[in-house]
């Protein structure tokens, strides 16, 4: 066999080995794998070339690896590998093209059905409910399991709409009904969840804050009274001059630059701890209390549907303490916000303040909020989460 001199660019390669002849493409699709040339490969083979199916394989293959499953199918059914394509656009519940190339497969029925159930658990697993339920009523003509999915999703509306359209007014009472009143006890629970959570986190960040201001002031009273005004002027001027503290910082920032990216990821996760006493407890409350407030705003949509069902099966009772539940911890919410979001991240990072009215104690007390200066990353933390107050939720058939 005739050997092969690989040139120094890359895309090169095939170019090169294409006038040797179809007995090297072996060797040339090894090539292409081994320096991820697919792209290039295919513009130098004619789309109708077993070389250029072969090549739009290996590049599927190699996108599978990479768990970049949708890119693989639809490189797989380009090339008209219809049954690979299949294989890629379930694994990752792609479940329109999957059944594009099942048709192109021409599966027998029972071959449908059974291609059908298997993505309708990929996309129930995905908590894609509404898209499995299709794919079991139109598929695998399981209405019914349709229904139980679309229940289980909070698609009431549409569950209503198989029910009538099979004539099953049996699974009103059988199924339809139960899960509504377990959709409002699972709402109560966790409406009250959020509400203790949010105090609870609310009450422990006012504690936290006066401890800071208290250890602050103690900090002051500590070092202040000593004499040594001019001293510490003294310092401090060297600090602003660039004098003192450049090598301070340069010593300290070379450390951090040599600190390996492990582990600046892994103070990263350290850093924020709700663990009373930790360093930024207070930051750690204020992203749970956001958290909180953000996941509560969510369920706007959600509340607003299930109280339209609980009106319409007569479950008034249930629907009223569902709806004022709602509305009173969205209130307690609103109106802890300018209670919570007080500070501002300038705020918290103040430089020192020089002049002929400057103190002892001032000076301190702007080195002291220097020290405790919130990081960059940390801003966002300082602006509060929104609550959108022209949302329509409510119900006022309940009101």
């Amino acid at each position: 066999m005739k050997s092969i001199m690989l040139p120094k660019s890359q895309a090169c390669v095939c170019m090169n080995l294409i006038p040797v002849g179809p007995e090297y493409f072996p060797e040339c699709l090894n090539l292409i794998k081994d320096k991820n040339l697919y792209n290039e490969a295919l513009k130098l083979y004619p789309p109708n070339s077993q070389q250029y199916k072969d090549i739009s394989i290996a590049y599927g293959e190699h996108l599978l690896q990479e768990h970049l499953c949708v890119p693989a199918g639809l490189v797989f059914a380009h090339t008209g590998a219809h049954e690979k394509a299949l294989s890629a656009f379930v694994a990752c519940g792609s479940w329109q093209q999957a059944l594009c190339v099942a048709a192109q497969l021409h599966l027998t029925k029972d071959q449908l059905a059974g291609l059908g159930r298997t993505l309708a658990g990929k996309l129930a697993e995905q908590r894609k409910h509404g898209d499995a339920a299709t794919v079991l009523e139109q598929y695998t003509q399981d209405y019914e399991e349709a229904v139980l999915l679309l229940l289980e999703g909070a698609a009431w509306e549409e569950a209503l709409r198989l029910v009538h359209k099979y004539n099953r007014p049996d699974i009103i009472e059988t199924n339809v009904k139960p899960s509504i009143l377990e959709a409002q006890k699972n709402y109560m629970a966790f409406l009250d969840s959020q509400t203790a959570t949010f105090s609870r986190h609310k009450a422990r960040l006012l504690v936290v804050r006066e401890l800071k201001e208290q250890a602050q002031q103690v900090h002051l009273d500590d070092e202040a009274p000593h004499g040594q005004e001019s001293d510490l002027f003294s310092e401090t001027s060297s600090v602003m001059s660039g004098s003192g503290m450049s090598g301070k910082y340069s010593h300290s920032n070379s450390r951090i630059s040599a600190r390996s990216s492990k582990n600046r990821r892994k103070a990263e996760r350290k850093k924020h701890s709700l663990k009373e006493g930790s360093p930024l407890e207070d930051l750690a409350l204020l992203e749970a209390l956001s958290d909180v407030v953000q996941g509560t705003e969510k369920l706007k949509d959600e509340i607003y549907h299930i109280l339209k069902i609980l009106f319409l099966f007569e479950f008034d009772e249930q629907g009223r303490e569902l709806q004022k539940a709602f509305e009173d911890t969205l209130q307690l919410m609103e109106r802890s916000l300018p209670e919570i979001w007080t500070l501002t991240p300038q705020q918290g990072s103040a430089t020192p303040v020089l002049g002929p009215n400057s103190t002892a104690n001032s000076i301190m007390a702007s080195y002291q909020q220097e020290k405790t200066s919130v990081p960059v990353l940390d801003a966002e933390l300082f602006i509060p989460p929104k609550i959108n107050k022209r949302t329509q939720w409510k119900l006022s058939l309940l009101e």
